[in-house]
């Protein structure tokens, strides 16, 4: 089973993390007409990204859970080593 945390970054507004890698957001969308939680997946690997919306955080917590274990599932660990790689080093030099 994946392991996922959210860690704050602004009000109403998280990173997900898997381990100590940074995986994906999960936001309130105030500026939204109904408010919603809007969710996605930050790892940029070619074939489309996971992203969605929810009425409530705990759904939108559900929702990335699942999209997050089937789009792990369908890529190669290098695949995924190699995204982590690029990400990582493009936040190191963003800071």
């Amino acid at each position: 089973m994946t392991s996922l945390a959210l860690r704050p970054i602004g009000r109403r507004d998280y990173s997900v993390l898997e381990g100590m890698q940074r995986v994906g957001r999960i936001r309130y969308a105030s500026e939204r007409s109904p408010a919603i939680w809007m969710w996605n997946v930050i790892v940029h690997i070619p074939g489309g990204l996971p992203i969605g919306t929810a009425k409530d955080l705990e759904t939108a917590k559900a929702e990335f859970k699942s999209a997050w274990t089937a789009f792990k599932a369908k890529q190669t660990p290098e695949a995924l080593a190699q995204a982590y790689k690029a990400m990582n080093l493009r936040e190191e030099n963003d800071r």
